[in-house]
């Protein structure tokens, strides 16, 4: 049954906020919101919740000038990509999510190909090789906090036993046999297809796609993209301490327990819904709560450091939206003239 193009993007946007409604519902539903109101109105340190999202929008800064080194090598004129579009692109991308969760990463590309003339397939791959650098070090921050926190798992899965019968059981279901199934398939179709369909259109793609997420072979300054990684993860974890300051109940929590709610909550972006609504609640919310705070303390600061740091990335978005064809008025970039075929 065909589906009208209206409703599939609508129930894009309504599934996702479903999913993460009841999520944040299942969290909340018991939440005491006149004693929330009370921190919002005169417990919450507005200056330092201000400053510690600074740091949120340098992360991102970085994040645009950090795929500015992946795109370069791409350009067939030898010139770089005008860096405040990679930078406008980046935090554009974020306001995007807010719509259709991951849908931003096919708006950054496909925008920056229209401004950069620079085949949506490439920027793809570079987008790929970007996420791949994120998880590898999401992964080094977990595997540090898991090895200097054994304490504090080991009393979590003690309080929550369903948890960890519920990865068990996931682990030895025939969903695991699927997704394996599934990425073993993948692989054996995109080598059928580049053996045997080498002019396909989707072959055609799949090349354009490793040339992009090879640019970081071909990089200049890696020394940069280095720096600039562990810049955007610093930054990251910064606009999370720091708004710790911003509340009373969280200000004396040690860096331990800020590590941990910090890696924890940065798994939230796995789940796919706008903004990690609801996994990222109960990541902090399970941290602070494992370490001994009460529940409403805990519930308060998740709240309200989310939604600030929500609206705020989306604002910043908004405003590199509205800039990009302003910005970019008078640039016109001299079309690719050819496209490399070899992988």
């Amino acid at each position: 049954m065909k589906t009208n193009p209206t409703t599939k993007a609508v129930l894009w946007v309504v599934i996702p906020l479903l999913i993460g409604g009841l999520g944040f519902w299942g969290l909340y539903r018991e939440t005491d919101w006149r004693e929330l109101g009370q921190t919002l109105s005169s417990e919450v340190r507005y200056p330092v919740l201000l400053f510690s999202l600074l740091f949120g929008l340098m992360s991102n800064l970085c994040r645009g000038l950090r795929w500015e080194l992946l795109v370069a090598p791409l350009a067939t004129d030898g010139a770089p990509p005008r860096r405040i579009n990679t930078i406008c692109t980046v935090l554009g991308s974020y306001t995007v999510n807010m719509g259709i969760p991951r849908s931003g990463e096919v708006w950054r590309c496909v925008e920056l190909e229209r401004r950069e003339q620079i085949p949506f397939a490439q920027l793809f791959g570079t987008l790929i090789v970007d996420r791949l650098v994120d998880v590898l070090m999401l992964g080094l921050i977990l595997v540090g906090i898991v090895a200097s926190s054994t304490d504090f798992f080991r009393d979590y899965f003690a309080q929550h036993p369903e948890v960890l019968e519920a990865l068990v059981g996931f682990a030895h279901s025939p969903w695991m046999l699927v997704l394996i199934a599934l990425g073993l398939g993948s692989v054996a179709l995109v080598v059928w297809l580049l053996r045997y369909r080498p002019e396909g259109r989707v072959a055609h793609f799949l090349r354009q796609l490793w040339q992009g997420g090879m640019s970081i072979r071909q990089m200049p300054h890696r020394g940069r993209f280095l720096l600039l990684t562990v810049l955007i993860w610093i930054g990251y974890f910064c606009y999370f301490y720091f708004a710790l300051f911003a509340f009373p109940a969280t200000e004396h929590l040690p860096l331990s327990v800020a590590g941990i709610a910090f890696a924890l909550s940065s798994m939230s972006v796995i789940v796919p819904v706008q903004a990690g609504m609801g996994a990222w609640h109960a990541a902090v919310i399970a941290t602070f709560t494992t370490f001994g705070m009460a529940l409403q303390p805990a519930q308060d600061f998740a709240f309200i450091v989310h939604t600030a740091q929500t609206l705020w990335i989306t604002l910043c978005g908004l405003i590199a939206i509205l800039a990009l064809p302003i910005i970019n008025r008078h640039y016109v970039r001299q079309r690719f003239a050819t496209e490399h075929t070899t992988p």
